[in-house]
């Protein structure tokens, strides 16, 4: 079964359509309902997180362990 994410970095207008199952990752280029209402949800700040366990940011794959810290909350 495929799983699509959608996601937009601050900062910028692109929007990125990321397919799970063929593993591939390609920016949204038509200007279609789906991009007007993301587009309103970013000018309201709003974040929406809906399936996902955890997302990380980082400016290079070897900067992501150094930015990520878990902790164990019974310890």
């Amino acid at each position: 079964m495929a799983k699509y994410f959608i996601i937009g970095e601050s900062g910028s207008d692109e929007l990125w359509l990321i397919d799970t199952q063929s593993k591939t990752a390609e920016v949204i280029s038509e200007d279609g309902l789906l991009n007007q209402s993301i587009d309103k949800a970013r000018r309201d700040k709003t974040s929406i997180i809906k399936g996902i366990s955890i997302a990380v940011a980082s400016d290079s794959r070897s900067g992501v362990d150094g930015k990520m810290t878990l902790t164990d909350p019974n310890n």
